[in-house]
């Protein structure tokens, strides 16, 4: 399964897991790095804190840190900002290995809490 082509919306029922991790995201459009926390993480998107200046649309590439030696480079794009330093982010292209990945990681750093 592939998210491609649906709509955040159509994500947004998702569970959530509240899972603070620091990862680092990409901006293609002006190939900077730059670092974040995931505050908290669905199959559909995180909530994203970072200090950096992001508008909606934004598309950003996650690199979620899911193992020792792995890391999942996921596609998304910014659709909410509240708070300054907040935003809400959904995932454009999630694969069925990378959500599989996803959920696995997921699952066992909420049952360590």
């Amino acid at each position: 399964m592939s998210f491609e082509g649906q709509k955040p919306s159509d994500r947004r029922g998702a569970p959530r897991f509240n899972i603070s991790m620091p990862v680092t995201f990409s901006i293609p459009a002006t190939r900077r790095i730059c670092a974040a926390t995931v505050d908290n993480i669905s199959m559909g998107g995180v909530l994203l804190l970072t200090d950096e200046q992001l508008d909606n649309g934004t598309e950003i590439v996650i690199h979620l840190p899911i193992d020792l030696d792995a890391t999942i480079n996921v596609h998304a794009t910014i659709v909410r900002t509240a708070e300054v330093g907040e935003f809400g982010v959904a995932f454009i292209k999630l694969h069925d290995d990378q959500m599989d990945r996803i959920s696995t990681f997921v699952e066992a750093r909420a049952g360590r809490s």
